[in-house]
């Protein structure tokens, strides 16, 4: 079932049978914006840490219990060019409980008590909740620091994304940020997060549709919402200029194992050309175990504890991470420009894309026994229905695969980014 509750309020039930539990998620969306970042984060935190009826961690733990074991998550994420605050419920069918018949209308009243009944003391969040919450999460943001990683990945995402601030923010915010954020700048963010996002629910599991609409539309949870909430506009970032100017970033820090991060973009695909090409092509470039980057880049030449490729079919990027010593950093990289050259003279061999096919295969089989698979395909028919696939249009692809066009992809690729960590 899909249906609009209100304007852009949308509904998707999925009546699965193969799960013995079921999930009610809750997703509000709106463009990024950097100066909303970090509140939205710390207010996800917040949310989930105490309610007006259970005003603190341990009594909403102790009301999961009581539902066999319901699981409530609150988090951000970045999707499309949308930050998404999304609450969730997942929690036992009641067809395997002995006594389950309130389960489903239960568990909604749980969900909407996290959203829409706030722990709040004179017009504010609870100041213990708040304060407990925003330590956690700079003690959090603190430690970034120390995850070189995700350090090299944030380097190389601000490249990228220099002329889109918005973008540069990383989806759990920043310090200073957060250092100005008060209760009451709080409060004005869940308020207009209410009015004004764009509201995706998603229900995955065996249960009847029309009885949970029937539920929904009865709750406290659905009075909640109205109907000025703001639609979305999904834009996507150009690279021209990078592609005619690659930004490259050196830093040395004291470190024992230096990063490098590179990105690359591919031109967009024609209607003529494979859609799983760059998939398959980055498999066998570094997106496995048995890739080219991983034998020739870290098992044969020894240049790297960690290296790897990855590909984002919405923006077309094809990102490269290693993690090495600096004084193979140059050799490292020339063996990594080898091995795009190698796919882009179609040197790369039937076995490869064999494997590689297989892998994409087996990586959709088995993505299919995650309920948040279900949940990701609803919210993407929603917001962004051309970027799906069935079954039978993904293996079609798949069997279509022309070598050429696998090749012809590295051949686009066009460096627009270098993001270097020195150890010294």
């Amino acid at each position: 079932m899909r249906k609009t509750l209100a304007k852009n309020i949308f509904l998707n039930i999925n009546p699965i049978k193969k799960f013995r539990t079921i999930k009610i998620q809750m997703d509000f969306l709106r463009p990024l914006a950097k100066e909303e970042t970090t509140s939205r984060r710390l207010l996800a935190n917040v949310m989930s840490n105490s309610t007006e009826d259970y005003p603190s961690f341990q009594a909403i733990n102790d009301r999961e219990m009581e539902l066999y074991g319901s699981e409530i998550n609150v988090f951000t994420r970045n999707l499309l060019n949308f930050n998404d605050l999304a609450f969730s419920v997942e929690f036992a069918d009641p067809k395997f409980l002995i006594d389950g018949q309130t389960q489903i209308k239960d568990n909604l009243d749980l969900l909407g008590e996290i959203i829409f009944k706030p722990n709040l003391e004179k017009g504010q969040f609870n100041q213990t909740a708040y304060e407990t919450e925003k330590r956690n999460l700079m003690s959090n943001l603190v430690s970034i620091q120390d995850n070189q990683d995700l350090v090299s990945s944030l380097g190389l995402a601000k490249l990228i994304y220099q002329n889109n601030p918005d973008r540069q923010m990383p989806i759990f915010g920043n310090i200073d940020q957060l250092n100005e954020l008060t209760n009451e700048k709080l409060m004005e963010t869940y308020r207009d997060v209410i009015k004004n996002d764009t509201v995706v629910i998603n229900v995955v599991g065996n249960l009847d549709e029309d009885e949970f609409l029937q539920q929904l539309l009865a709750s406290d949870f659905y009075t909640q919402l109205n109907d000025r909430h703001n639609a979305l506009k999904i834009e996507f970032d150009k690279f021209d200029k990078l592609i005619e100017k690659p930004a490259v970033q050196i830093e040395h820090k004291h470190l024992n194992q230096s990063r490098i991060a590179l990105a690359y973009a591919t031109e967009g695909v024609s209607k003529d050309f494979n859609r799983m090409a760059p998939q398959i092509m980055n498999l066998i470039l570094g997106g496995d175990d048995q890739s080219q980057l991983f034998q020739q880049v870290r098992e044969k030449n020894s240049l790297a504890y960690s290296v790897s490729s990855t590909y984002q079919p919405l923006s077309h990027l094809v990102t490269i991470q290693a993690g090495l010593d600096a004084d193979s950093v140059d050799k490292a990289l020339n063996l990594i420009q080898q091995q795009i050259e190698f796919i882009r003279d179609g040197k790369f061999t039937d076995s490869q894309i064999q494997h590689a096919q297989k892998v994409m295969l087996t990586r959709r089989k088995i993505a299919t026994d995650s309920i948040q698979y279900y949940i990701m395909r609803s919210i993407w028919q929603t917001v962004y229905p051309k970027t799906l696939l069935t079954d039978q249009q993904f293996e079609a692809e798949l069997q279509s695969l022309d070598r050429k066009h696998i090749a012809s992809v590295a051949d686009h690729m066009h460096a627009i980014a270098q993001y270097q960590l020195i150890g010294d």
